[in-house]
């Protein structure tokens, strides 16, 4: 009987699954003990890019770079759904369509979660790499929605982010670090959430693809030794982290520890008042076989470490005030040449900083909030007699949500106007200006986000 039910489960979820849902998130429930939730979502934008920014501008197409671009574009279709089979056994999967891949349906994520107690949960699927809170964040529902993966990052700036991109989200094989991967995570909450680990082993790839910085310019292929080939998935990737949260002061955990998608929030729209402090550590060998009399060495291993915190407080009932701040460290990301004999292998280095406003009184028919956002971003090469390829990045973004559940902003439905403002700095500078590209980058834009 059980198997039954099970089987019918999956079936009506399958064909939910292609259906229209109207209103609250859809369930299909046939016990207590077992059910599934589904949610549709979809993000529209209109964007107004400046000068051309989304795609290398040619040196000879001048004209390219003189107007700023418009343009209305569904950005992301996503089919989810969550539940579980009974208590011990719960899982998730997101199907998104992106714009960016050309609407291709694929599972984004999706994760079988075995709940054998609070101290001890084991999450088994393509899952979220436990390294940095950034990793964790849902970043759809950021209060500055340019703070979702790169879409508003002119291609220019990401010539910076080829040996290592701690921001682009989802899984894709080529991707030089992936913030989503295939593997398994044991986790865990100690004293209501006083201390959260997270202990995750996943695929291991290897790849010489744009892993070396010369001094003319530009990220290329790491020549190998003749014969050779990348052994990827021979190892595994570790990651582990750990999360304090200080509860003696009347702070709640982020229930991330229960929930199969791992996920936390820069808001819950007052449900909850949160701080959680974390460290993680990151190890993976992602180069080998590189020609030694050219580099010096033929391996790349990657040692990545991240600090960072996320508060949420409500004062006065009708103000939620909010803030993110974090550091990521990943040494041996890549080689950069130094000399015209010598290459040494290089880091790369990022910081950031959020904080956010939501007023939880209803102006017109629904509530606003605001939101800003700052990174920067350092990798090692040289150019032209300049170090370090940088650039910093600042957000602006006003959102206005029209829906409130009993004591909660629903922050998944809004609108929102903000801009993205970001600027090359150091040997990007100059490497962007010598490719007579824009070294600096103005977006604004408009969005509505829909979940039901």
């Amino acid at each position: 009987m059980r198997k039954k039910k099970l089987l019918s489960l999956v079936g009506v979820g399958i064909l939910t699954l292609g259906l229209p849902l109207k209103g609250k998130t859809a369930q299909i429930k046939i016990d207590e003990d077992t059910f599934a939730d589904f949610q549709v979502q979809v993000r529209v934008f209109y964007l107004n890019a400046d000068k051309g920014g989304y795609q290398h501008p040619s040196q000879s197409w001048t004209s390219y770079r003189d107007y700023r671009s418009q343009q209305f574009f569904i950005y992301k279709y996503r089919l989810g759904t969550k539940g579980q089979i009974n208590k011990l056994v719960s899982f998730y999967g997101n199907f998104d369509s992106n714009d960016i891949d050309g609407y291709p349906t694929m599972l984004w994520e999706g994760a079988i979660q075995f709940n054998i107690r609070p101290e001890f949960v084991i999450d088994a699927g393509k899952i979220r790499t436990p390294f940095s809170r950034h990793n964790f964040i849902g970043r759809h529902n950021s209060p500055v929605i340019s703070s979702d993966g790169d879409l508003f990052l002119a291609s220019q700036f990401r010539e910076a982010l080829k040996p290592v991109n701690p921001y682009e989200g989802g899984y894709r094989g080529n991707q030089a670090y992936k913030r989503t991967d295939m593997g398994l995570m044991v986790k865990g909450s100690i004293k209501d959430g006083l201390i959260k680990y997270f202990a995750g082993i996943y695929s291991e790839d290897r790849s010489n693809s744009t892993k070396a910085w010369s001094l003319s310019g530009g990220f290329k292929d790491v020549n190998t030794l003749p014969g050779t080939y990348q052994k990827s998935f021979k190892n595994f990737e570790y990651d582990v982290r750990i999360e304090f949260t200080p509860t003696f002061l009347g702070f709640k955990q982020e229930p991330n520890v229960f929930d199969p998608s791992s996920r936390e929030y820069q808001t819950y729209g007052g449900k909850l008042d949160f701080m959680t402090i974390g460290i993680g550590y990151h190890h993976e060998k992602h180069l080998e076989n590189a020609n030694k009399s050219i580099y010096g060495d033929s391996d790349l291993t990657r040692d990545a470490w991240a600090a960072d915190i996320g508060f949420e407080k409500r004062f006065a009932k009708k103000y939620i005030v909010g803030a993110e701040a974090g550091y990521m460290y990943f040494d041996d990301t890549h080689f950069y040449q130094v000399s015209p004999n010598k290459y040494k292998k290089g880091d790369a280095w990022t910081w950031y900083g959020e904080a956010h406003l939501i007023y939880d009184e209803k102006m017109g028919i629904g509530y606003p909030g605001v939101g800003f956002r700052y990174e920067y971003v350092e990798v090692d090469g040289k150019f032209q007699n300049k170090k370090d390829l940088a650039y910093e990045r600042y957000g602006v973004c006003l959102s206005y949500y029209p829906i409130r559940k009993k004591d909660v902003i629903d922050i998944t439905n809004r609108f929102g106007i903000g801009f993205d403002y970001v600027r090359a700095k150091d040997a990007l500078k100059a490497y962007i200006k010598y490719k007579n590209w824009d070294d600096t980058n103005f977006t604004w834009y408009a969005a509505v986000f829909v979940n039901f």
